[in-house]
């Protein structure tokens, strides 16, 4: 593990396997990298994963707290990758990390070779939607009240985010995940700023920009970022690929890890034939 000092603010980061250099930008905010280090493992027979926490996240620096906009993770994200002296990077993004990852291939698109979008959307209506376009069916009254819920320290937060899980997950048992949160460092802070960025964000008007190969993956049953989601995305990014796990919820990797990454596999084998 490692720190970088970039823009302002220290970056914590680590990376682990061989073979070409995989950035992988985490969900929250308010988590850190911890859940996607411990579960990923399947990537790195291939890749070479480099773990980051967002700034105000993790292990990373607190700046202030109106520091943290997508523009300013995604510059984050570009200078790491130059920090290691790397030219590009495979970079996938889940969730929350899947906003900043569309916004690094937008705005630092020379550093991106591939991108991997995990159940995420591309945030708010593009000027081209209705807004009675499909969105995915509702959450359920019981998930709407366990993220209503506001938690007013990093404990309750801790609390709560395993509270949640159950609800992320199809088919593995949440019990499960309870040693992968055992050294994640929380912030309420970095979530409640979280929500206030995604209320703001949309990249959906530019999408068609975005020019390396994408593919965009999501569970069936996600109740956060349901797979229409991905359909918003794909269908706009040029030859962008969509492929929907049926027995998965919100990490698909966790419910359908040999088919997830079966696919990620097969697909870097076409995308990225050196991988």
């Amino acid at each position: 593990m490692a720190i970088a000092n970039l823009n302002g603010t220290s970056i914590w980061y680590e990376q682990e396997g061989t073979g070409p250099p995989c950035l992988i930008l985490h969900g929250g905010l308010g988590v850190d990298h911890t859940l996607y280090q411990r579960t990923l493992s399947g990537l790195r027979r291939r890749l070479s994963l480099i773990y980051l926490d967002h700034r105000g996240n993790g292990r990373s620096g607190r700046p202030p707290i109106d520091t943290i906009t997508m523009e300013q993770l995604a510059d984050d994200a570009a200078a790491l990758v130059k920090h290691l002296g790397l030219e590009q990077v495979v970079v996938l993004g889940h969730s929350y990390g899947g906003f900043v990852a569309q916004e690094l291939a937008l705005r630092h698109g020379d550093v991106v070779s591939a991108l991997l979008l995990v159940d995420t959307t591309p945030g708010q209506l593009g000027a081209t939607e209705d807004p009675d376009d499909d969105q995915g069916p509702p959450p359920s009254p019981e998930l709407i009240e366990a993220m209503s819920a506001t938690p007013s320290s990093d404990d309750e937060l801790a609390v709560g985010m395993r509270d949640l899980f159950r609800f992320y997950l199809h088919r593995l048992d949440p019990a499960e995940l309870e040693p992968v949160f055992a050294d994640t460092i929380f912030s309420v802070a970095a979530m409640a700023r979280g929500f206030e960025v995604l209320a703001g964000w949309s990249a959906v008007d530019r999408l068609s920009s975005i020019t390396a190969p994408t593919l965009v993956l999501v569970g069936r049953h996600d109740p956060v970022t349901s797979w229409p989601q991905a359909t918003r995305i794909a269908s706009r990014v040029p030859d962008a690929e969509k492929v929907v796990f049926e027995d998965s919820g919100h990490v698909p990797w966790l419910d359908e890890p040999d088919r997830f990454f079966d696919v990620v596999g097969s697909w870097l084998d076409r995308t990225l034939p050196d991988v």
